[in-house]
């Protein structure tokens, strides 16, 4: 499932324990009420003594400066789909990690960390971080190519090839006149873009719907392939000992995605013309493929493109030779064990050595399985290994490292150099082993640098961790420690797979909730988010349409929830039950607290253009300010009452200090598209600001002490990221930010000294 357009697939999560929470967040007996009402006079107080209206007079003037910034990952580790690792074939540890969200990360041996290339990408190339595939130059280990689109849909960004001759320290672009599916079913299928291993400047791209491109001049241009017919290709593979350097290598092989008819093609003069290769299995799409010394090709098949709805599959080899097939599968699937053959993998510098795994093998899970004799014989990897994750101990979840199985194995690879080095990729990382043909073997889930989940909302309260997430697939973490990783104490329980929303009451911070795709829709916390109690009930809409947002009055008292495609629903006893809210826009919306008042909530139907409001906690909404429709999340400011600020997209952004009844736009931001608010700067009245936007023709990161009167951007070109969404400061540590990516995680940045 696809939550947006900018965001990944949804997994299934899973679920452990929460620890004791710190002494900071004691249990109290909230049912008294008494320390509630203690931070609600003092935010009350607070309020009354800086002024409502203090320094928000409309700016006469604004300025724009820069401010450097440290920015690093708070550090989660994995998370998404890798969907395919490349090792160079002739330069020793130069080895690529593709994504489907988050771009393309380079290995770095001396650290055994993962470095991101593609952090420069900006909003309006954030679907560029879809990559389909990567392709190396055999004989310049500096280059390096990319087919980076996101969504195969209508509104999805056309294409784009990029180019690197440093390694991905900087990029070179080519448009592409179609759209390709770095995040649509078979994502995680062999490599589609392939430089020629004889001839640098040659490469050809398969493509998801337009069939094979060529370029000749090292993929500056490109051209259909007119005699190439299928229009759905699965990988491009050159034969390389079928030629000779300097010369176009003239043998290689196509596969394709076809629901009858030939899905394997092969040409003998450098891709002029193609025909169908005899005696291939049939009703099966190839998903890889790769040749052993002895010139013989191994291939993976299944029924579907997966990663999702492969149900059937088989192992083959092909000795082109003499033209004979050969099936190798080690397990057949059955109607009580459904799954396909996700990935095959071939050391070029024996013969017959080769790893293979299973995809989709829910019911029993996935299986790696190995070869040292051409499939003849084969070694169930499972029975003899293990799992090592000391530095994102969630990943082993659920069951810890004695019953784990990895799920979504798309891709594995050998190192050409050592075939003791091997890599397969899952939905939520990577992981590695150096004794892959040993007798028995180890994997270590190496993630360290790599960072693709997709954080949806933010929430940084007042006391007890510095931050919360709600994240697409994983579920969400308390984090105590922003650089490491974080235990299984703080792993949300129950994880409730994506976690939609989260929020917590302003004036007794350990109040927590979240939305998710549990069977309960949701869960509270009454410790900061050390355990979860899940919703006795849920709308019914959130069952039926999905979980969507949720809030928590400032007093902790009464919850709102939207769920997706619905009206508002609100509960006054935690869940317990739930009433309908009358007045309410229906679609899909986010309810928000006022952060100064325990009975104000407001709704932004970004579809009328309209601000809602309640007074009563939720029960009942009126129309309130007409705005700009299309835009951002409307968030209210803490500590003032009725303060609300609207990232109006293009229209810039608004705010309102009557409790949206009216907005003013500030002078000088251009667009607007998230906005967030931190601990204000020294004797400065009024939070932080800080902005997604556009400030002086400007796209970046901007932070504001004055309240919008001058923005100060704390970002660079490199540090773009994509789509952002959500934005979040600290509100105990004045300049730190928290942004969640649309697949690099979340990032946090402080003032450089």
């Amino acid at each position: 499932m696809q939550f947006r357009p900018w965001t990944q697939r949804w997994l299934t999560g899973s679920r452990r324990p929460r620890n004791a929470q710190p002494l900071t967040e004691r249990a109290v007996d909230v049912s008294s009420g008494r320390l509630r009402k203690q931070a609600a006079a003092a935010s009350i107080a607070l309020t009354a003594l800086l002024g409502v209206g203090l320094g928000l007079a409309a700016p006469a003037a604004w300025a724009q400066s820069t401010t450097p910034y440290a920015w690093k990952n708070v550090q989660i580790q994995g998370g998404g789909l890798v969907s395919g690792v490349v090792f160079h074939p002739a330069r020793k540890n130069l080895v690529y990690a593709r994504t489907d969200v988050g771009g393309v990360y380079r290995w770095v041996p001396a650290t055994q960390t993962w470095l991101a290339l593609n952090d420069d990408l900006g909003r309006d190339d954030a679907q560029l971080t879809g990559v389909l595939s990567l392709a190396l130059d055999y004989n310049n280990a500096d280059r390096i190519y990319l087919a980076a689109g996101q969504y195969l849909q209508s509104w999805g960004r056309n294409a784009a090839i990029l180019r690197s001759s440093n390694r991905g320290a900087s990029w070179s672009r080519t448009e592409l006149p179609f759209r390709l599916g770095g995040n649509a079913d078979g994502r995680g299928a062999g490599e589609r873009l392939v430089v020629d291993p004889n001839l640098g400047s040659v490469l050809f791209l398969g493509t998801n719907e337009n069939g094979l491109w060529k370029s000749a001049d090292s993929g500056v241009t490109w051209s259909q392939v007119n005699a190439f017919a299928p229009s759905s290709v699965t990988f491009v593979l050159f034969h390389r000992t079928s030629g000779s350097v300097g010369s176009a290598t003239p043998t290689l092989y196509a596969g394709v995605n076809a629901a009858s008819g030939p899905t394997l093609y092969r040409s003998t003069n450098g891709g002029t013309t193609w025909a169908a290769v005899p005696g291939a299995p049939t009703g099966l799409i190839p998903n890889h493929a790769d040749f052993d010394k002895a010139g013989t090709l191994y291939l993976s098949y299944a029924n579907a493109l997966g990663p999702n709805g492969m149900t059937s599959g088989q192992l083959w080899k092909l000795v082109p030779s003499s033209s004979t097939w050969t099936a190798i599968s080690p397990r057949q699937p059955s109607s009580a064990d459904t799954f396909g053959y996700g990935a095959v993998a071939v050391i070029p510098s024996l013969a017959g050595t080769l790893y293979a795994a299973t995809n989709n093998r829910w019911a029993m899970g996935d299986e790696l399985w190995r070869s040292t004799n051409g499939g003849s014989s084969w070694t169930l990897v499972n029975a003899i290994d293990s799992y090592s994750a000391p530095s994102a101990p969630w990943s082993l979840q659920p069951g810890g490292s004695a019953n784990f199985r990895p799920h979504w194995i798309v891709d594995v690879d050998i190192d050409p150099f050592n075939r003791n080095n091997v890599t397969f990729v899952t939905g939520a990382g990577l992981w590695m082993s150096a004794d892959a043909f040993g007798t028995s073997v180890n994997w270590n889930f190496s993630n360290a640098g790599l960072e693709e989940t997709v954080p949806l909302e933010l929430a940084s309260p007042p006391s007890g961790a510095p931050l919360l997430t709600a994240l697409g697939d994983i579920g969400g973490f308390r984090h105590d420690d922003l650089d490491s990783s974080p235990p299984i104490s703080s792993y949300f329980n129950p994880t409730g797979s994506t976690n939609t929303s989260i929020a917590f009451a302003e004036w007794w911070p350990p109040t927590v909730v979240r939305a998710n795709w549990s069977d309960n829709r949701g869960a509270y916390s009454s410790d900061g988010g050390s355990s979860w109690v899940p919703f006795p009930s849920h709308p019914a809409t959130a069952a039926s349409n999905g979980p969507g947002a949720i809030t928590v009055t400032a007093d902790g008292q009464k919850l709102v929830w939207i769920p997706d495609n619905s009206a508002a629903y609100y509960s006054t006893d935690m869940g317990a039950s739930w009433r309908p809210s009358s007045g309410s826009p229906t679609g899909w919306f986010r309810p928000v607290a006022d952060r100064g008042s325990a009975s104000k909530v407001y709704i932004y139907d970004s579809n009328a253009g309209r601000i809602y409001r309640s007074l009563d906690g939720g029960a009942n909404f009126t129309a309130a300010a007409s705005v700009p429709g299309g835009g951002g999340r409307l968030h209210a400011v803490p500590g003032y009452e009725g303060h609300l600020w609207l990232p109006a997209g293009t229209s810039g952004l608004r705010r309102s200090t009557d409790s949206g009844t009216s907005f003013s736009g500030l002078q000088g931001v251009e667009a607007a598209w998230a906005i967030g608010f931190g601990k204000a700067a020294a004797a400065a009245p009024y939070p932080a600001l800080y902005l997604w936007g556009k400030v002086g023709g400007v796209e970046g990161i901007y932070r504001s002490s004055d309240t919008g009167t001058s923005w100060t951007r704390i970002n660079t070109d490199t540090q773009r990221w994509g789509w952002i969404n959500d934005i979040s400061g600290d509100p105990r540590t004045y300049g730190r930010v928290y942004i969640a990516t649309g697949g690099r995680g979340v990032l946090y940045g402080t003032p450089k000294p």
